[in-house]
């Protein structure tokens, strides 16, 4: 009978916490700072969520510049941010390292609101992730 009643207890207990939201630590505001090396990029990220607004700043480095001929991969790199919003979650990306198109570059510095951008997220809330993202175009 006891092994019946923790058996019970136990998945009622899986059972509710698969039910609670994620934590709240995943999407809270303040400062979350991202650094990742990938074969094909290289860069640092710090989102900052407050009552005063939302910061991006870091960078981004394409470590694969150039087209198929010439060794690279064609593709531009940025970084993904996931965010926490009032009315749900939606994502954009930062300023891209382009190096294969005319002018861009492998580097890029970074340092913006992302709020103030016709399509960038609005009431933001919280970041829920970030990470190096390949974009073709």
């Amino acid at each position: 009978m006891r092994g019946i009643l923790r058996a019970t207890a136990l998945t009622a207990a899986i059972g509710a916490a698969a039910l609670l939201p994620p934590t709240a630590a995943s999407a809270t505001p303040g400062c979350v700072t991202d650094s990742e090396t990938e074969d094909f990029a290289r860069g640092e990220i710090t989102v900052c969520v407050s009552d005063d607004g939302v910061r991006v700043t870091g960078h981004v480095e394409d470590l694969k510049p150039g087209g198929p001929f010439t060794g690279g991969d064609s593709a531009c790199v940025a970084w993904s941010i996931d965010w926490q919003t009032a009315t749900g979650a939606t994502s954009s990306s930062s300023h891209m390292a382009c190096p294969h198109f005319p002018g861009g570059e492998a580097y890029v510095e970074f340092d913006y609101d992302p709020t103030e951008s016709e399509h960038g997220p609005k009431n933001v809330t919280g970041v829920r992730d970030t990470s190096l993202a390949t974009i073709f175009m």
